[in-house]
């Protein structure tokens, strides 16, 4: 199993020499942080991981076989794989790449390729890191499906930290900022700085306190690994790459942060201030530093942030932002799981989410509590899901429902959109969503 050498840089240059590669192995300490873990030798009687940055001809000590070739893919210009240029990097399983590539000379030798990382990274949302729609779970999905004006990004969390900082002090410094337990003032949102109150919380969870990486690099995000010993498809093993490529930018950046940012070690004060927030039995299971995050998180979405006011259970770290903000109504349970589709769909349920992608989607006297919905990606998530039965729901399914318990059954929006058609329905707001949605499952190509 190989899993911390994913996320670990390091390596030996490549060196190309008359259309074959010969790369040698110099032994030499590598830096902190860029260890490799599966590449081992004897120095001093003790065992250390050595690898380098460049081959000095001097040390050559041994050739290594050359890479193994991979079918070029065809990538979009200006994209991380095509301005990185992926099509030459080595399988990512083969034994010898972390002894003979080097993806730190990648990223830093070609501009072309941190330009693609920066515009890439930047733009996702740190909630969503590496997942796919088909597999969030309900308290990501918000953010998949719901459209901000300033949307969470790893680019918005990173643009301004230290100003950041500054803004959460002088927020937290006025007492009209500092609302009574539940209480919620969206009017608040600017003068109080409730985005900043956001970024400064997502900052101090992806950076700091064990960060985004940790000796594996898995922390605070998905993975998606294919085994060499399924033989990945060149598309599977470039994502791999890519993959390690997205954690880099991430660490480097946490890397280049004013220490003074982190706020358990370095903001006592303002930590001991923030810890003040919550009620103390609540909070007793909580380890500190993701405390204080969560009360932040839901500080930023009582004053009117949207991107906090989209938390559901915080991916585990508890926050609920949604009980404060404008989308309470939307991500109530008792509606939210009919969008989300997670029971066995049927054209009642499929009718009953339509019903409520029309209520909350309708015109507000306020613009400000109207809601924007993100058509194609709640269109895919329910013409394409596929849904198990759980084991531990397989029996009150089979008692409740008729299903068998471990049938796996895809959805057709075809056949339900039909069946709510032939209803002869007067509505005309909910006439509006079925066309709609029938309109981007086509374009999906996912209508069938």
């Amino acid at each position: 199993m190989r899993l911390d050498r994913k996320f670990l840089g390091g390596g030996i240059a490549l060196v190309v020499v008359a259309g074959a590669i010969v790369v040698m192995v110099l032994l030499q300490p590598q830096p902190e942080n860029t260890v490799t873990p599966d590449v081992v030798v004897q120095e001093n009687n003790t065992s250390s991981v050595v690898v380098s940055d460049v081959v000095p001809t001097a040390e050559i000590v041994e050739t290594v076989k050359e890479f193994p070739e991979l079918p070029q893919l065809a990538f979009v210009t200006g994209s991380v794989e095509e301005a990185c240029g992926l099509n030459e990097f080595p399988p990512y399983w083969n034994e010898d790449t972390d002894t003979q590539f080097s993806l730190s000379s990648v990223i830093e030798d070609n501009e072309a390729c941190k330009t693609a990382l920066e515009i890439h990274v930047g733009s996702i949302n740190p909630y969503l890191w590496g997942e796919s729609i088909g597999s969030m779970s309900n308290d990501l999905l918000a953010f998949a499906f719901v459209k901000l004006e300033n949307p969470l990004t790893f680019g918005r969390i990173f643009a301004d930290p230290v100003g950041d900082l500054e803004r959460v002090k002088e927020a937290l410094s006025r007492p009209e900022c500092l609302l009574q337990t539940g209480e919620s003032n969206r009017e608040l949102r600017e003068s109080c700085h409730a985005d900043a109150l956001m970024n400064y919380a997502l900052l101090n969870r992806f950076c700091y306190d064990g960060g985004s990486y940790t000796s594996n690099g898995v922390f605070n995000r998905e993975i998606t690994l294919y085994w060499e010993k399924d033989n990945p498809t060149p598309e599977q093993d470039r994502a791999m790459w890519k993959q390690r490529m997205e954690a880099r930018w991430v660490r480097d950046k946490c890397e280049a942060l004013d220490p003074v940012l982190e706020l358990t070690k370095q903001q006592p004060e303002l930590f001991e201030q923030i810890k003040s927030f919550g009620d103390p039995e609540e909070d007793r299971e909580w380890r500190l530093f993701e405390l204080s995050q969560r009360h932040l998180i839901e500080l930023a979405a009582r004053l009117g942030d949207d991107a906090a006011g989209l938390t559901i259970g915080g991916y585990n770290h508890g926050e609920e932002g949604y009980k404060y903000g404008r989308f309470a109504d939307l991500l109530d349970p008792s509606s939210w799981e009919y969008i989300t589709l997670k029971h066995q769909l049927d054209a009642s349920r499929f009718e009953h989410a339509l019903n409520l992608l029309t209520y909350f989607g309708a015109r507000r006297p306020d613009p400000r509590d109207e809601i924007e919905f993100d058509w194609e990606a709640i269109v895919q998530h329910i013409c394409t899901r596929v849904y198990v039965v759980p084991p531990e729901f397989r029996e009150r399914v089979r008692k409740e429902e008729g299903v068998r318990a471990a049938e796996a059954k895809t959805t057709s929006c075809q056949e339900f959109i039909h069946t709510l058609r032939q209803r002869d329905i007067k509505f005309r707001p909910l006439l509006q969503t079925l066309d709609k949605f029938e309109q981007v499952a086509l374009e999906l190509d996912v209508y069938e």
